[in-house]
């Protein structure tokens, strides 16, 4: 069973081998051009603010966790 259409399946895997090429924009630029620089940004912000950054700076500390074998 597929669960996205096979024509957009195609259409996401052109436009995200077309975004490998160096000399296309950014996610982060093409979000700018549709959105405004100061959309974008608190957009941005808003949606890398998860949890776990919310605890890190809470804590005062900005350290990752490290797992040792």
């Amino acid at each position: 069973m597929n669960a996205v259409p096979h024509e957009r399946g195609l259409a996401l895997l052109a436009s995200h081998c077309a975004n490998l090429d160096p000399d296309s924009p950014t996610a982060r630029e093409r979000l700018n051009e549709a959105l405004g620089r100061d959309l974008a940004r608190k957009l941005v912000f808003a949606l890398s603010s998860g949890t776990q950054s919310r605890e890190r700076s809470r804590s005062g500390l900005d350290a990752h966790a490290v797992f040792a074998a």
